[in-house]
């Protein structure tokens, strides 16, 4: 298994599509900064509504209102509570994973590798490593920039930022899982982008919330991965905020289970 993940990191990480999605992903970390750090401007926040922005609250609110938001916080508004990070990493996921199927090269590998585990972890492991790199990525270029704007957004203690890294990335590969049991049944690299787009933005997941909070069975969904990681804890605060992980870990487990399941029960 140790030998297929070193290919699959080798093509992970010489491929274009990992580093295109990167980009996604730094410019919407860039242009949201930016634009929160300018818009407290009064002379660039008359720029902007000159130029067909409609802004309704005052300068002085929105530097008041700035300046108690945190790094972390910024962070996660930015690409992690709407879901765009899973997203993300998702069409990732399907894009590499279907390569195998299009191409045909996953008879080569299971003709080596008979034991299906080692192809499902490889996978995982080689997905698991790519969404920690996004992660790191775009949180350090956000540290850039608080540090070259002379800390405009307050910094979270270096522990709690920490764990909110790890609560994400448990949470977002819990959904790179769940891609890896839809490439695993549709084996399309369409379908797997487009329940990326589906079931990684939340959209199944409100839908279900508005419709089971009628018969007041909503908090059920509070379990679902995507609720963790909209209301993911900035921070430690004891055993309750570590629900994010525990979650994550679980539907890792539940779904690359599930994906190995129908790998060996499908011809290739």
């Amino acid at each position: 298994m140790l030998n297929l993940l070193r290919m699959d990191l080798r093509r992970m990480f010489r491929g274009k599509g990992l580093y295109i999605c990167l980009g996604v992903l730094m410019f919407t970390t860039v242009f949201t900064f930016m634009l929160m750090y300018v818009i407290q401007d009064p002379e660039m926040r008359q720029f902007l509504i000159n130029h067909g922005m409609t802004i309704s609250a005052t300068s002085g609110n929105i530097k008041k209102s700035l300046n108690s938001t945190t790094l972390v916080e910024l962070f996660h508004q930015t690409n992690v509570s709407g879901g765009l990070l899973p997203v993300i990493s998702g069409t990732l996921a399907a894009m590499f994973i279907c390569t195998d199927f299009d191409s045909g090269f996953i008879k080569n590998i299971l003709s080596v590798h008979e034991n299906k585990w080692d192809y499902i972890l490889s996978k995982s492991f080689c997905l698991f490593t790519a969404n920690l790199f996004y992660i790191s990525a775009t949180f350090l270029v956000s540290l850039g920039l608080n540090a070259a704007c002379r800390g405009f957004f307050s910094y979270n203690a270096a522990g709690d930022m920490l764990f909110y890294i790890f609560s994400i990335w448990m949470v977002t590969n819990g959904f790179t899982a769940l891609i890896l049991m839809v490439c695993m049944i549709t084996r399309s690299k369409a379908a797997g982008i487009g329940g990326a787009f589906v079931l990684c933005s939340g959209l199944i997941v409100l839908l279900l919330s508005s419709l089971l909070n009628l018969f007041g069975a909503g908090d059920i969904l509070n379990y679902s991965l995507y609720m963790n990681l909209a209301a993911c804890p900035l921070g430690y605060g004891g055993l309750s905020t570590l629900r994010p992980v525990i979650v994550g870990a679980v539907f890792c487990m539940l779904y690359a289970t599930a994906g190995k399941i129908i790998l060996a029960k499908r011809d290739v």
